[in-house]
Formats: C-alpha cells, structure tokens, sequence
C-alpha cells in the first residue's frame, strides 16, 4: 500500500481521478436552480429531477476521486491527457444537464415532452452558450412546467459554459495540469500569473456585467426574473431567453409601453434590444481587453487589431444589412425607404449578434426571412467568423481573421518584393507590438480549413432533411458551429411533425455545437490519446508476456 501511495498516478487513473472531482462541482451546478424555488415555491415538482441528477453526479465524482487519486502524487498530463479530460469533462456536464429535462418523463409523463435526443441537444446548446432550443415551457405559456426552475437552469448553463467552465475546473485543479486544461481549450490568455485569480478575476468582471445589465433591464421595463437571466445569457454570448418568442416578445402589443411586467417601469423593447445589443458586444470581447477597459487603458483596448477589426467589420455589417433590406424589400414591391426605421432596427440587431454569436432575435422567424436573402447570407458569413480570441464568443474569431487578412495582404504586396523591403508581419495585440509567427499563420489557416470542411458536412446532412432547404442548412449549421442560437426553424414544431428526421438534426447540430466551443482540436486529440493509450497498454501486456515466456532448449 506504501508503495502503491508513492507511484505517479498517470493515464486514464489520473484522468478519470480528476474528471470525479469536476463531476462534483458539475453536480453542485445542476442543483443550484433548485435555490429558485425559495422564490417560487408552487415548483417544487422539478425537486427529484435535479436532486437525483445532482446527487448522482457528487456520489460518482467523490467515488471516481477517492478511489483513484485522492492523497496519491499525481504526474503531469503527458499523450493529450488534458485534451481527453477537457472532453470528457464537457459532456459529462452536457448530460448532467440533460437529465432534468429527460427525468420529468418518468417522474410527470407528457410535461416538457423531451426524449433523449431533444434533452442533449437543448443542454448542449445551453454549455456551449448557443442558444438554439427545443424548449416549449416558458415563463408566457400557459400550463408550462416548472418555467421558472428551467429557465434558470438554462440561464446557468449558458453563463457557466459561456465564461468559463474549463476556467473555473482549471482554478481548482490549479499547477502545471490546471494550466495545461485552460491552454488545451484554445486559451492563451491568462490575465494574472496565478490561474485562480485569473479566474476569480474574469468571473469578477463578468458578474459586475451581469448585475448592470440586469439592472438595466429591469428599468427598460422587464421584471426581475427576466433580466437576470438575459443579462446572464447576453454576458455569457448566448440567447436563450425567459420568453416563448426570445426579445421579440418585448415587442407584442400590450406590453410594450406598459408597466406590466414589474409593475414600476414601462417596457420599452427599444431599450430592451439597446441593452442587449451592449451585453453581447462586450461578451465577444477578449478577457483581457476587458481589463484595458476598465483600467482606463482605452488606447490600448481601441488600439488592439482585434477590436479594430470587430469595430470595422460592426460597422461596414450593419451598413450592408441596412442597405440590403431595403433593396430587397424595394424589389418585393415596397418604397425604397419605407419602414427604413424597423429595417434598420432588425438588421443592425441581427447583424451585432451574428457577429458576437449571441443568438437573441427580436422578431420571429418569419419575419427573419422577410429581410431577405441578402441579411441572410451577411449573418451567415458574420457568424462563421464569430467574435474575440479568449471572449465567450465562438466561430473561427476575429482574430484568426486578422492574422489571415494579414497573410493574404503581404502575399498580394509584398511577396515579390527583395527581402529587405518587405514590412515586418507585425499585429498589435493585448497593448504589445507582435510578430505574427509562422506557427500562428499555419494554424489560422488550417483551423479555419477544418473548421469550413464540419461546418459544409453538417450543411449536407442537413439537406437530406424535409423542409430544410440549403439556406436554412446554412444558417442553422452556421448558428450551431459558431454557438450563435438564431434558428431558421421553429425545432419544437419540427420534432412533432417529423420525429425520426429530428434525431438526426438534433444530433448533427449537437455535434457541431460541442465540435465549435471546443474549437474541435481538443476532440481530436482526445481520441488520439484513447488510440494511443490502448495501443501502449497493449504493447506493455504483450512485453511481460515475453518476459514470461521460458526459451526453449
């Protein structure tokens, strides 16, 4: 036993050891929405779901860390350990998710009405902090079940996962291997040389975010329950919502400008989408750029090429989309500038949150596609690039977009030029002037090449679908690969009408959804060291057979 206490702890041991102690913090996060029902207290019929899902995921976790790492020295992740981890890590806290949605079967037949498939699929887009959504029991449906508790356990989900899951299990496993689980998740970004004051940090600034906007919210007219959770969705880069037709519902007749909701300040759904707009811009903004921003180091945070580019490309977009709503309206038969104040109002709102990959929508889906096919294809290419480097925005971000702009730039001037007038690859970047490597420019470009080849096969499998033409393919794979959440699909009418095809949208967009937040490099490397794991037990087996084995006379 003494010497058992002494060896290194290493390979899916010590993966499995840490993944119980995540899975305890998981469980903690699942039965955190019970704290709601402190204030609603006629829900107490969503008690077993979480607390079997939660208790499950502590007792499993205490189980997997004591009898496999606890009080043992624990090696540093070698073979993409941290990478199997990272991965493991995230889908145990997906299905932890699920589980309340899929237990009320059991427990309340024909409540909620989620399968499996529908129930993966609504918490994957919450930790990914997509946004995209099978859910029908909001808090403005009649009858729905338990809307408070489930809405908040949607909110909490899409928060955590947006701003930092990996960040938050990071800090707690803490030294060399905390640092390499944050870094195998695409960041590079650590504020503070310590990673759990980074954390405490980012999670700092992020809930100061939350309780302004929240408060904002609240004055524009919302009650408190729902500005909590849209502050928390819009911080976290998603845009799942308390309401059955997301922002727009601020919009229906009788409650705009009344004072319906909290009873103090009329809605003003103007105000509402103004806030928002402001709370998903500053989700896809980088960590550290966050703190220039609040340091008063402005020049340094307007000066930096990413948040350059994501100024331009906001701007330009909007000015687009704008201008191309209106023609092809004019086209449809309308005056060129008629409604130009709603046209600009839908488009502008559209475009920010394509761009930061937020998901909110503040008309319904029909009127989405009443703006034309040219809105369409810029929230499509906007969302394929996403927002900042290190922020709770997804696609292939800005700043990849930045360093490739760079790349086709000097190919087209310089790349016949002597060597010694050639201008030096340079970017301004966190307040510093870098070279932009080899290695980066490599790594943009291949990324974004895997990133196109998932995002046109999800596209394809797609089209195979009923009712699901091309443009809608794209925009839902777009939406899902870059964790967005605006959908061209109404998903709670398509899984009723079509419930085999739906299994295969669910699950191809789930994929995507996990492959575009891990930003897929991760998976990969997962699998690599399960390959590679297998093989070198095998190999290990197989030589202390021959070590066995009596050579013959």
């Amino acid at each position: 036993m003494v010497e058992e206490a002494k060896k290194e702890i290493t390979g899916f041991r010590l993966v499995f050891g840490y993944l119980g102690l995540f899975l305890v913090f998981v469980g903690v996060i699942t039965l955190l929405p019970l704290v709601i029902i402190a204030f609603y207290p006629s829900e107490t019929q969503a008690i077993l779901p979480f607390a079997i899902t939660g208790g499950v995921d502590v007792a499993i976790g205490l189980l997997l860390y004591f009898l496999l790492i606890h009080h043992r020295k624990r090696k540093r992740f070698v073979r993409y350990e941290e990478a199997m981890l990272l991965t493991l890590t995230w889908l145990f806290a997906i299905l932890s998710g699920a589980f309340p949605f899929y237990l009320i079967r059991l427990f309340y037949p024909g409540e909620l009405g989620m399968g499996f498939s529908t129930a993966f699929f609504e918490s994957a887009s919450a930790y990914t902090s997509t946004g995209l959504t099978a859910f029908a029991s909001y808090l403005d449906v009649d009858s729905a079940f338990c809307p408070h508790v489930y809405c908040f356990h949607r909110s909490l989900m899409q928060f955590i996962g947006g701003c930092g899951l990996i960040l938050l299990l990071s800090s707690i496993l803490g030294g060399q291997n905390g640092t390499a689980l944050y870094v195998s998740e695409g960041h590079s970004d650590k504020l503070l040389p310590n990673l759990a004051r980074s954390a405490r940090l980012i999670f700092g600034i992020y809930s100061m975010y939350t309780l302004i906007g929240a408060l904002a919210l609240f004055f524009a007219g919302m009650d408190p329950f729902d500005a909590l959770n849209h502050a928390m969705c819009a911080l976290a880069g998603g845009g799942m919502s308390t309401r059955s037709m997301n922002i727009a519902s601020f919009r229906a007749s009788g409650i705009d400008g009344t004072s319906s909701l909290n009873g103090i300040f009329p809605v003003s759904s103007i105000a509402i989408e103004l806030i928002i707009d402001v709370l998903v811009i500053l989700s896809a903004v980088s960590f550290v750029l966050h703190v220039f921003l609040l340091t008063g180091k402005w020049n340094k945070f307007f000066a930096d090429d990413e948040t350059k580019t994501m100024i331009a490309m906001g701007v330009v977009g909007i000015i687009i989309g704008f201008f191309a709503t209106l023609i092809y309206n004019y086209q449809q038969g309308s005056q060129f500038f008629a409604n130009s104040g709603s046209a600009l109002r839908n488009s502008s709102f559209y475009v920010i949150g394509s761009m930061t990959t937020s998901g909110f929508a503040n008309t319904d889906i029909a009127t989405l596609r009443s703006l034309g096919e040219p809105l369409i294809f810029i929230c499509i290419l906007l969302m394929l690039i996403g927002g900042g480097m290190g922020s709770t925005a997804g696609g292939i971000k800005m700043y990849r977009v930045v360093i490739m702009m760079h790349q086709v730039v000097f190919g087209l001037v310089h790349r016949f030029d002597p060597e010694h007038k050639r201008s030096p690859f340079l970017t301004y970047r966190y307040g510093k002037v870098k070279d932009i490597s080899r290695e980066q420019v490599i790594e943009a470009f291949s990324y974004t090449a895997l990133f196109l080849f998932i995002f046109f096969a999800a596209v394809i499998i797609l089209c195979f679908l009923p009712e699901i033409g091309v443009e809608n393919a794209c925009f839902n794979v777009a939406s899902a690969i870059s964790n967005v959440g605006t959908a061209m699909d109404d998903f709670v009418r398509y899984q009723t009408i079509y419930p085999a095809e739906w299994l295969v949208m669910s699950w191809t967009l789930s994929i995507t959804m996990i492959l575009g937040r891990l930003e897929i490099i991760p998976m990969l490397n997962a699998g690599r060291n399960i390959f590679e794991e297998i093989r070198y037990g095998r190999k290990q087996r197989e030589s202390r057979r021959r070590s066995f084995v009596i050579p013959e006379e």
